[in-house]
């Protein structure tokens, strides 16, 4: 008798479950961006509205932090190492700002993510 009911609920969530499945979207471009101090580089980042983009992080000296406060964003750049961060943010303007502190000038270290 369990069999008659456990085989039918089991079919019933295979079915079931590619529809609750969502795939993220593929990055149409990617962006190189180095921090290193006092800058960012590049300091301004443009990307469309509506636009999935790949940025691949690192630092040419020592750690900092990629963080992006407006959309949640907050990761640790190590030397040698590369993060990969997909956004597909809103429109607006977005303050960058290094999370870790770096040496005296940290507090001048800084960019924008451009969403047009």
């Amino acid at each position: 008798m369990k069999k008659l009911i456990v085989i039918p609920f089991l079919l019933l969530m295979v079915m079931i479950a590619p529809v609750g499945c969502r795939r993220d979207a593929v990055p149409g471009r990617h962006i190189k961006v180095v921090m290193k101090k006092y800058s960012i580089d590049p300091p301004v980042i443009r990307i469309g509205s509506g636009e999935t983009v790949e940025l691949l992080i690192s630092t040419a000296d020592v750690q900092h932090g990629f963080d992006v406060p407006k959309l949640g964003i907050k990761h640790p750049i190590q030397p040698g190492q590369t993060v990969s961060v997909v956004l597909h943010p809103a429109k607006g303007e977005y303050e960058i700002v290094c999370g870790i502190i770096c040496g005296p000038h940290h507090e001048d270290m800084g960019g924008k993510l451009v969403v047009e």
